[in-house]
């Protein structure tokens, strides 16, 4: 009897074995229904929340606070949220009714000796395991101490298709004879047997649940008492369908609600709810961009329409109605952006005569009643280039445009090259101030044109009198639009708008025939009668000269620097973390839906095709920092420092430890940690504070929010070094190993700003503790960054290794773009400095910098909606910029002196330059923090510059400033400094200098100005010579050139004014050249060459130099067929100024120049042509404007070539135009009045 009772249990036991085991099993082989299938983020509006997808029908989440079950459900996550369809404020939700949610959230409780306690709960991670499932980790910390390990493995299982889920705990280190017991709520039930478990489970209470559709199940709470010498298994099997309610499902599906409030929600419908559609447009009006309704009363909803659109929606870019550009979604799937262009153009009820099938498909569609014909009474010669603009300074606020009075004197006249203007374009109009634009709108062709007409705050567009566009009243930058058929010529244009305080801004776009995309009106396009009054009018509205480094962001790679790939191409990250490992492969975790971190080997190479990467870790919640320690990796997750171990050295992390924790965190979407540096044994992290969707600051606010926490690499324990942090996403280790911080402009911030961290300070954010921290000073930036000026969104600081930068200080800005270079100093004990431009050219909106063992700074870039993006920029990016030596002239450093400031350059000034205190601007504000956003400049005024000294090496300049004040930020800008000692061009004009202290006795010395040096016209230094260059006329004789196919030089070539002159007159043969002139060509050629030139034209001229020209007047009768020209007008007024591509500086039909730094008529123009390599330059006025890779191992380039093919040189014939790497140097005759002087060559 004992061996078959012993038989029994054995075979009971067994099959008990296999019960579990077969049910374990089977779940490890099911596929996972979401990537990645363990992840972490916050749910249901609780923080800190592990969730693993088992399965379709089991979904289950746990607290890592608590370390508890929270629920178990069968619906799915709504991923919503920032990283994941780019929402800010929502964050992730369960789906549907749940199979049970846990009531316990503090269930364990221990019994030692006899002793019951509840002990604390510690949180220690998650880790993979062999058969494909994943567990969870957590301590159970009793008070003595002692730690007892509970590993906890969820498992999806199935029994006769059943859902159930089963739970395996394995305890590890637990104390002899302890009991540890686990409270916990099972739900959606048939009866108890629904519950098996080989621990000891003790049922305390049971109630019923019930459905709409009478299905009924029992929900039970209970306790279950754990193994400690094995696996414990406790599992539930539910009835066919969850029974408790989600009570949050009606928020989410109010979210998700209809545009319309229908019942039944689209596909698509429910698509855009769930995407970043609402951060630029509302169902009904227009905001940033068009409402739902208005796109689809426009358009036909009709198959090339749809398609059209659903590219739009895929790629982005400028469109037809608002002043923002679209985002690219590049991660939406092309069916799903069909079907949210079907549901919007569903929302046109009516007549269906939007532009795809009511508008012209042809010009000649449209009737000649609808053409409106130009003013054939005007004449080229009689128009310049730009608008006249009557200005009018208004000492009340307007309405509308009824109330400011037109006919009046205005205040004063100037020109506008073009009407796109906002903000500081303005200055020195602040409020309260109208004007009138007036003059010509050119058209090369009849053209049926839609325009766009934004402002803040009223306007109204007339074309040939007819008004088109009226958008009066007070409202912000706003668009409105029409669409008109126009003739060619000139018609007259009328744009009136005004400004009643707060923002500033006008802007007319036009869409013409056949193109979809808005673009600015270009100047071009624009012209007014010349007459005397208007002759010295100012600029205003994009007139202000502005250029890339000198009132305008940078638009290229700093010089010193060549940038190349650091991704192979598929590779998109959003980089929110780099560092390197001891290999020399970098890790990179990314920003986005998959919280991923990546290896990548062979970035060093600059090569994509070289660049291999792998994905290590997944599931990760927004990490924002990640450090490699002694070989191991640390990511910084929003509410979690993290290590990750490769257990098995495959490259895939099996453990994600939590190091630590022990700051406390809410749902809000704004509470990021950022991050991660390492120094001395700690880490150091800082917090965001919670905000609203639009910017504001939560009330209330966590109280670990907006601070530095410092964590110990030994044990993972922290404490708190410094507060009134807003948005600190960058934390960076400067010179000195000191830590930097870069903080963000929003309430108490006025404007955003690089900070030195120190134990104990506060910076100045009342968002948290306003009662404790109103006690406490501010410590003052190291640097205010003006925004919009210098930064926006600055991020990580790093220190600057190379050349003359070295221990200075670079950072990134999301918005901004590129990196922005600190110098500093202290004074008084405390960091201050300046901020200058670096860089731009990069892919991305900058967000997280590493130096990589080869010495190269790598740039790793981010965007999001929102206005978290860099214009125009990819959201995406990982780039290397090595320094390449090559010197750039600019300003290194700017310190404070008692008297004023001394700046210092990285390359001397030429001789005799920089003694004029004309040469620079100093203006001098201060900043007023408010519970606003931003903050005001106040008390802005501008410094004279008592004198200017520079020093024995001319790489220094004392600058005596009388009335600096302390707390301050001083701009001081640099005028009429084009070039060092080295011919290298400025690089950058400007520098913010915040000016917390003023050192007591460091007074500079102001220096008599020596008698200038003049070096004459047409000669060469004796470095110069040195240096190899060759004068190419001395300002004596013309021996060096001779006209095209002849021997001898035409009589029309004169020297005059110490130059080579066309004296053109009219050809009374009517040709185009002047009468004995012609084109005149050196008398040597020159393959590789440098030429430098100064040029100026006679009033509405034309003429240019070409290189590589073939002399054989036997075949071709000019030089320009054969050889490039760099282009020499007037802009203003020469009809060539019409045309892109055809205006001062151009590669002439080929390419125009980058921003336009040509001089009025009859002003002097420096130029320079580089020809190396295969390589062509062109400089005007010591800016690189134009450069294309013509020739590559002496063959043309496929860009060139195609170049070629699409211009004007085909149809001449000139078949060898453009194609030799050696010729002439050539001056062009275009029958107008032309000047050259230093005409100077170096082989």
């Amino acid at each position: 009897m004992k061996k078959r009772n012993l038989f029994i249990l054995l075979i009971a036991g067994l099959l008990g074995l296999w019960f579990f085991a077969s049910r374990r099993s089977h779940a490890a082989s099911q596929a996972r229904p979401n990537d990645p299938w363990v992840f972490r983020s916050v749910m249901d509006k609780q923080p800190r929340m592990i969730t693993f997808a088992l399965h379709n029908n089991l979904w289950v989440s746990y607290s890592t606070d608590s370390c508890s079950l929270y629920k178990a459900w069968p619906g799915g996550v709504d991923f919503t949220g920032a990283v994941y369809n780019m929402r800010h404020g929502p964050q992730p939700m369960s789906i549907g009714a749940a199979w049970l949610e846990n009531k316990n959230r503090q269930p364990w409780e221990v019994t030692v000796g006899g002793k019951t306690e509840t002990p604390r709960t510690d949180y220690k991670g998650h880790r993979y395991t062999k058969d494909g499932a994943a567990e969870i980790m957590y301590d159970l910390v009793l008070a003595d101490g002692h730690r007892i390990r509970i590993n906890e493995r969820p498992d999806y299982v199935q029994r006769d298709r059943q859902s159930g889920f089963e739970r395996t705990f394995t305890v590890e280190n637990a104390p002899v004879g302890a009991t540890i017991v686990l409270r916990t709520s099972v739900a959606s039930i048939a009866d108890p047997s629904g519950i098996a478990t080989d621990g000891a489970w003790q049922q305390t209470q049971q109630t019923t649940q019930e459905n709409n559709f009478n299905l009924r199940a029992l929900a039970v709470e209970g306790t279950l008492t754990l193994k400690t010498d094995q696996p414990t298994h406790f599992t539930a099997m539910f009835v066919s369908q969850a029974l408790l309610p989600n009570p949050f499902d009606a928020e989410r599906l109010a979210l998700e609600a209809g545009e319309t409030g229908a019942g039944t929600v689209s596909a698509g419908e429910k698509l855009m709810a769930q995407s970043d559609c609402r951060t630029c447009h509302n169902p009904e009006v227009q905001t940033v961009g068009p409402g739902f309704r208005q796109i689809a009363e426009r358009y036909k909803n009709v198959p090339e329409v749809i398609a059209k659109l659903t590219e739009k929606v895929l790629k982005g870019g400028a469109g037809v109605w608002g002043a923002a550009a679209m985002s690219a979604h590049p991660d939406l799937q092309p069916e799903d952006a069909t079907a949210m262009v079907n549901y919007v153009l569903s929302l046109d009820e009516g007549e269906d005569d939007g532009e795809g099938g009511g508008a012209a498909k042809q010009l000649t569609d449209i009737p000649e009643s609808s053409w409106l014909r130009s003013d054939a009474s005007v004449v080229d010669k009689e128009v310049v280039s730009g608008l006249a603009v009557q200005v009018f300074n208004l000492s009340t606020a307007p309405l509308t445009l009824k109330d400011v009075r037109f006919d009046a004197k205005p205040s004063f006249t100037a020109i506008a090259p073009s009407l796109d203007a906002e903000g500081a374009d303005f200055a020195p109009l602040r409020d309260n101030f109208a004007m009138a634009a007036e003059g010509f709108l050119f058209l090369d062709k009849d053209d049926n044109i839609l325009f766009q007409l934004g402002s803040d705050d009223g306007s109204r567009l007339l074309i040939d009198g007819r008004e088109l566009i009226n958008h009066d009243g007070w409202h912000g930058m706003e668009p409105k639009e029409a669409e008109v058929a126009l003739r060619a010529g000139y018609h007259p244009i009328r744009v009136e708008y005004f400004q009643a305080g707060g923002g500033r801004g006008i802007q007319l776009k036009w869409a013409r025939f056949g193109n979809t995309d808005m673009s600015v009106v270009p100047q071009n396009a624009f012209f007014h009668k010349s007459t005397p009054d208007l002759a010295d009018a100012p600029a205003v509205m994009g007139g202000s000269g502005a250029l890339p480094g000198d009132g305008a962001p940078l638009q290229e790679v700093h010089p010193s620097y060549t940038l190349t790939q650091a991704r192979p191409d598929g590779f998109l990250p959003k980089v929110s973390g780099m560092d390197f490992l001891p290999d020399g492969r970098l890790v990179v975790s990314t920003w986005d839906a998959l919280g991923a971190v990546y290896v990548l080997e062979n970035v060093e190479s600059g090569d994509p095709s070289k660049i291999k990467v792998k994905r290590i870790a997944q599931g990760l919640a927004e990490p924002l920092g990640v450090k490699v320690v002694d070989g191991a990796i640390y990511v910084l997750q929003k509410q979690e420092l993290t290590k990750l171990v490769d257990n098995n050295g495959d490259d895939v992390i099996d453990e994600y430890q939590c190091f630590s924790k022990g700051w406390r965190a809410t749902a809000n979407f704004h509470e990021f940690a950022f991050g991660l540096v390492y120094k001395d044994g700690y880490f150091y992290a800082t917090l965001a504070i919670a905000i609203l969707p639009g910017g504001a600051s939560a009330r209330p606010q966590g109280p670990d929010r907006g601070k530095v926490v410092r964590i110990s690499a030994k044990d993972g324990s922290m404490e708190f070094l410094a507060r009134g942090l807003r948005t600190p996403d960058g934390v960076g280790i400067g010179p000195d190993g000191e830590v930097f911080i870069a903080d963000n402009q929003g309430d108490w911030l006025p404007s955003s700003k690089i900070l030195h961290m120190k134990p104990g300070a506060f910076y100045g954010s009342f968002a948290v503790d306003s009662t404790t921290v109103a006690q406490m000073p501010i410590q003052q930036p190291v640097v205010w960054l003006p925004q919009d000026d210098i930064g926006n969104s600055p991020t990580q600081p790093v220190v600057l290794n190379d050349g003359p930068y070295k221990n200075q200080l670079l950072h990134g800005d999301v918005c901004y773009g590129g990196l922005q270079r600190v110098f500093m100093e202290k004074v008084n004990g405390d960091y201050q400095g300046c901020v200058f431009r670096f860089t731009q050219g990069l892919e991305g909106g900058t967000h997280r910098l590493v130096w990589g063992p080869d010495g190269a700074l790598y740039i790793g870039m981010i965007g999001n909606p929102g206005n978290w993006s860099q214009t125009d920029k990819l959201w995406y990016g990982l780039q290397r910029m090595k320094y390449n030596g090559q010197s750039a002239f600019e300003m290194l450093a700017v310190r404070a002196k008692t008297n004023g400031v001394e700046i210092e350059f990285t390359e001397p000034l030429r001789p005799g330059d920089g003694w004029e205190p004309a040469n620079y601007t100093v203006h001098q504000w201060w900043y007023k923090p408010t519970n606003n956003y931003g903050g005001p400049k106040m008390d802005e005024e501008e410094l004279a510059v008592k004198s200017a000294s520079i020093s024995a090496d001319r790489k220094k300049v004392f600058l005596e400033i009388p009335g600096i004040k302390t707390q301050h930020v001083l701009h001081i800008r640099l005028h009429d400094l084009p070039a060092s000692e080295y011919g290298n061009g400025l690089w950058t004009s400007e520098t913010w200098y915040t000016m917390n202290a003023i050192p007591a006795a460091d007074a500079g010395t102001p220096l008599p100005r020596p008698v200038p040096v003049q070096v004459a016209d047409n000669t060469l230094t004796d470095k110069e010579k040195a240096d190899g260059w060759a004068l190419l006329f001395d300002g004596k004789s013309l021996d060096s050139w001779h006209s095209y196919g002849k021997k001898t030089i035409g009589k029309s070539w004169v020297i005059d004014d110490n130059s080579i002159h066309l004296d053109a007159k009219p050809n009374p043969d009517g040709g185009w050249q002047t009468a004995d002139g012609g084109d005149i060509i050196t008398t040597e050629e020159y393959g590789d060459f440098e030429f430098q030139y100064d040029w100026k034209i006679g009033a509405c001229g034309n003429s240019g130099v070409y290189y590589h020209v073939l002399e054989a007047p036997e075949k071709y009768t000019h030089g320009w067929m054969t050889g490039p020209e760099m282009q020499v007008l007037d802009n203003t007024c020469h009809p060539d100024s019409k045309f892109p591509k055809h205006r001062a500086g151009d590669l002439y039909d080929f390419i125009e120049c980058k921003y336009e730094t040509v001089k009025p008529a009859g002003q002097w123009n420096h130029a320079r042509i580089v020809f190396r390599n295969g390589k062509v330059e062109h400089w005007l006025n010591y800016r690189k404007v134009v450069e294309l890779q013509m020739f590559e191992n002496g063959k043309p380039t496929k860009q060139w070539l195609d170049l070629i093919a699409a211009s004007k040189f085909p149809k001449i014939p000139a078949p060898e135009f453009g194609l030799l790497t050696k010729g002439h140097l050539a001056l062009q005759d275009h029958g107008n009045l032309v000047w050259f002087k230093n005409l100077k060559v170096k082989k």
